[in-house]
């Protein structure tokens, strides 16, 4: 996006003045910090895709504010208002602005910290009166196969029927708030060494421990590692710690992270299909994510036979 364009527009509507806005990273939102006569600055550009949850997420992040939950400050526009929607090619575009916290992506030896803070998060959103996007097999499993369908690959049975039993494995868990996209980078780590949850845009109702599963993950998403099993249960057990301090969670809940992480992969494919389009992947990467996913269920099996 060119970024003159985007120190015009924060120009345009804020009490400030932008010199640069530097790109960041590109995380489905497009992200950037921004250097002003009041300071610095963190941008986020939400894009069309993501637009049917992205005003719910801004109202999710004032609720969190008010309940002095760790979040970083969303700054309003001079009109007061917390976000600037802008269209572009006919499609619009939301500019939030955030204060800019100086520090890092958490570590191992956060994880304990980091499940008090998501435990926190999940019994303050059951106060929660806005209206959260209910996710379901649709939204988890069947768009994926849907998009499998429609770009003719061959081995679409085979992910819709591996989707269906992981499916089957995880539908009874019990529901309620999900920040939905809670992988380790979505936890900011201060400079003060508190953490702080970002990016709420995918929130919903669903699974709540859907969210213990990704950021305790230590799975590469590309590349199958026989050790990364046991490296997610070492997270998890440390997480776990501080979560169960301010909420429990069942037996049932804690066995099915690992078919989660399962039902991550078609969850994640198919938004980032949708966002970059069906030519973003060819039929050589979809076959390794389907071996990824046998090995998966066969390492998960293995181990929970082991007595």
């Amino acid at each position: 996006m060119d970024e003159e364009k985007i120190v015009f527009i924060i120009n345009e509507n804020y009490d400030m003045h932008v010199k640069q806005a530097v790109f960041f990273r590109d995380g489905g939102s497009l992200s950037y910090t921004v250097e002003s006569d009041k300071g610095k600055y963190f941008l986020r550009i939400v894009r069309p895709q993501l637009m049917d949850t992205a005003v719910e997420a801004v109202k999710i992040q004032l609720f969190l504010m008010e309940k002095h939950l760790p979040v970083s400050r969303i700054i309003s526009d001079i009109k007061g208002e917390p976000y600037v929607s802008r269209e572009l090619q006919g499609e619009k575009y939301l500019y939030i602005l955030y204060e800019y916290i100086e520090g890092t992506d958490p570590g191992p030896e956060d994880m304990e910290q980091a499940g008090e803070l998501v435990g926190r998060l999940h019994n303050c959103m059951e106060e929660y009166g806005g209206e959260l996007k209910v996710r379901d097999k649709y939204f988890f499993i069947d768009r994926y196969i849907a998009i499998l369908r429609k770009k003719k690959y061959a081995r679409a049975d085979e992910f819709e029927a591996y989707g269906n039993e992981a499916w089957d494995k995880v539908k009874h868990l019990p529901s309620g708030y999900c920040h939905g996209d809670l992988y380790r980078n979505n936890i900011f780590k201060a400079d003060t060494g508190e953490l702080y949850v970002l990016d709420f845009d995918t929130s919903c109702r669903s699974f709540p421990v859907y969210d213990i599963a990704l950021f305790c993950n230590e799975t590469d998403y590309f590349t199958f590692h026989e050790d990364a099993y046991d490296k997610t249960v070492c997270m998890l057990e440390q997480f776990l710690k501080g979560y169960q301090r301010h909420r429990s969670l069942s037996r049932e809940e804690k066995e099915a992270i690992f078919d989660l992480l399962a039902v991550y992969h078609f969850q994640l494919q198919a938004t980032i299909i949708e966002i970059y389009g069906s030519d973003c992947v060819d039929d050589e990467f979809l076959d390794n994510q389907l071996d990824w996913l046998y090995r998966w269920k066969a390492q998960c099996a293995s181990r929970a036979a082991e007595p």
